[in-house]
């Protein structure tokens, strides 16, 4: 490529990241895109180091650079621009996680209007049922936010593998591969907790 060539491809791409977050706070998506390229590793080794499982982390990487040309409005040009970025990210993260414990939370309430009444069963089958509740429980806890997703949506919620892909704006390939893992993880849980 000749110089003439290259001048033009080089001011598309600015060097300093000050300038790169004030080109994604305009909206401009090839600065976007070169933010990804600088700083997506940098945002998924810290939320590794705070979250779970890999699908759980691409979707919050995906989700920081989406809310980034709203976020660089506020960006300071003498901050560090990977910084800012990371801190993005951690807000996401942050907010993600309180959404799950709310709906958790909201789930379990729900869940207390599955009690056995009290009717002629006796006390002793009661208990039980009541333990194997409490198990299944905290063995849902275990599961990752996205397979807790599916399998609450497909065994509680009885909906079907396409309703579920729609919902969650996945392939229906992912929802099953999900729910395969949810499934393992519920059973694998379960007979630990049950010493067989």
């Amino acid at each position: 490529m000749s110089p003439r060539v290259l001048r033009p491809l080089l001011t598309l791409v600015p060097e300093d990241d000050s300038v790169l977050l004030q080109r994604v706070a305009t909206g401009d998506v090839n600065a976007l895109g070169v933010a990804f390229d600088r700083f997506h590793r940098d945002v998924y080794a810290v939320l590794a180091r705070l979250r779970g499982t890999r699908v759980d982390l691409d979707d919050l990487v995906q989700t920081t650079f989406l809310a980034l040309p709203r976020a660089a409005h506020n960006y300071d040009p003498l901050a560090s621009a990977r910084s800012f970025v990371i801190g993005v990210a951690l807000q996401i993260a942050r907010r993600e996680r309180r959404n799950l414990v709310r709906r958790w939370r909201l789930w379990q309430a729900r869940s207390h209007e599955l009690d056995i009444p009290e009717g002629d069963i006796d006390p002793e089958r009661r208990a039980g049922d009541r333990e194997d509740f409490s198990a299944l429980e905290s063995a849902l806890g275990g599961l990752s936010h996205a397979q807790r997703e599916v399998i609450i949506l497909h065994e509680v919620q009885g909906m079907k593998g396409e309703e579920i892909a729609q919902a969650l704006g996945v392939p229906v390939n992912t929802v099953w591969t999900r729910l395969h893992h949810a499934r393992n993880a519920l059973r694998a849980a379960l007979d630990a907790r049950g010493g067989r």
